[in-house]
Order: structure tokens, then sequence, then C-alpha cells
């Protein structure tokens, strides 16, 4: 019986840990490719509106500087690490506005830019490269 149950709960506990991985607004957990995510970060032209000089081409000014974004994320928001922080600015912009940038709907951005939940593991993962 013991062991029934235990095997019971393992098997709980896996379908949480694996299977939660669906497309709903909460944080995308760790895991994402940093190389995948710089393709990323191109493709979908956010050096359009930011500057990130590891990044050819990308020297936005409308939204906030990104060289050294994963040093300084986690000072943004109380409460929030900078994994937090970057994967909450993707999903949505307009959640915290770096003070001196116009808000997103005031730059005339459609926005949030659409990436998966996979897009958005690896473009966390590629900013938090950026120390």
């Amino acid at each position: 019986m013991a062991i029934r149950v235990l095997g019971v709960l393992t098997i709980l506990l896996a379908a949480t840990a694996f299977g939660c991985r669906g497309t709903g607004p909460g944080p995308a957990p760790g895991g994402g490719n940093p190389d995948k995510g710089k393709v990323l970060f191109q493709q979908k032209s956010c050096g359009t509106c930011h500057t990130l000089a590891s990044v050819p081409g990308a020297s936005g000014t409308i939204g906030p500087d990104l060289d050294g974004i994963a040093s300084r994320a986690a000072t943004r928001e109380p409460g929030k690490t900078a994994e937090q922080y970057i994967d909450e600015s993707i999903r949505e912009p307009a959640a915290f506005v770096v003070p001196g940038y116009p808000a997103p709907s005031q730059g005339g951005m459609l926005l949030p830019v659409p990436v998966t939940d996979d897009e958005r593991r690896d473009l966390v993962a590629f900013l938090m490269t950026q120390k």
C-alpha cells in the first residue's frame, strides 16, 4: 500500500514539474537557449526599440538600453528576480515602465511582441547573459 501511494505521488510530482508548460500568463520557467534567444532578438526586431551592443544593428532609443540588463534587472521591481523582471517585461511591457522612457502605448508600438513560451524562455536566457 505504501509503495502504491509513493508511486502515485511520484507520478503527480513529475506531471506537475514537467507537464505544466502551457501558454498561460505566468513566468516562463528557466531553461531557455541563449543562442536561440539572440537570433530571436534579431528576428523579432527588438533592436528597433532597444540598444544592445552584442547584437549588430540594435540601436533603438525608444526602449531602455539593454546592455547590462542581467545585472540591474533585479533592482527594477522589489521582490522580483532579474529573470522574473525580464520575463514580465517581454510578456507585459507596460507592467513596469523604466523612468525616462515612454509607456509602450505612447511609443506607437504593437506590444507585446508575439512570442511563444519557448521563445520567451530563449529571449530571457539570452538577456540574462547581458551582464
